[in-house]
């Protein structure tokens, strides 16, 4: 008989318990876990957290990588420097100097340096001191005067060049947009005719001169335009 009570108890308190879940107004109850339940807890949740038998924790066993070192200086990569192309001599004017086609103002004009350009020298004449310079306005090369020039580079490796024929003279062109302004007026005694004259100017000429009947009247410098 007392074997018989020990199973109907548990089982009579189980069937108490969930009736009481369903009654109207039940209060909630609370659980409190045994002893026994925790400790089942805990060694489950041990068993979680450790590896199985037979392996390693690789990340604990490895050592870690090495740090690349630091240096205070940073390291930098050399540029590449222009430099002038060796054998090539240039020349610098300080004025702004005319290129012909020889040594003088006698020689055809063939362009010019303005000041502190700079051109190749190709050659040169040590007796009348010029250079001889790729044409700066043109194919070719032209004779430029050494007085306002600075030559970089070794002369000694330009060949000395000779001075061409002097060109055969001829008549100047005639200027253009030529007007004569003629008033002739009595004074009292006799009459008296004055007068004047007007011209376009041109980029290279180096002065004017008028006649008058066939001769020489006025000579004028470069860049005029008007004679009376």
């Amino acid at each position: 008989m007392p074997k018989t009570y020990k199973a109907i108890f548990p089982a009579l308190m189980l069937v108490l318990a969930i009736l009481a879940c369903n009654m109207p107004g039940a209060q909630t109850v609370v659980v409190t876990a045994t002893p026994d339940f925790v400790s089942t807890i805990t060694a489950q949740a041990s068993l979680l957290q450790s590896p199985p038998t037979g392996q390693t924790n690789t990340e604990s066993t490895q050592p870690p990588a090495a740090a690349a070192p630091v240096t205070d200086t940073p390291a930098f990569t050399a540029t590449n420097t222009l430099t002038p192309t060796p054998g090539v001599i240039m020349l610098t004017v300080s004025a702004d100097t005319n290129c012909r086609s020889g040594p003088n103002k006698d020689y055809d004009y063939l362009g010019a340096l303005l000041a502190n350009e700079s051109a190749e020298v190709v050659g040169k004449n040590t007796v009348t001191g010029y250079w001889i310079i790729k044409n700066p306005d043109g194919d070719g090369t032209c004779w430029l005067w050494g007085n306002y020039a600075t030559v970089t580079g070794d002369v000694s490796k330009l060949s000395e060049v000779a001075v061409p024929p002097t060109p055969t003279p001829s008549m100047p062109a005639a200027v253009k947009n030529l007007k004569a302004n003629k008033i002739c007026f009595f004074n009292g005694v006799n009459y008296e005719l004055n007068g004047f004259i007007t011209w376009g100017d041109v980029s290279n000429e180096e002065g004017y001169r008028v006649y008058l009947n066939g001769g020489l009247f006025n000579t004028l410098p470069a860049n005029e335009t008007t004679s009376a």
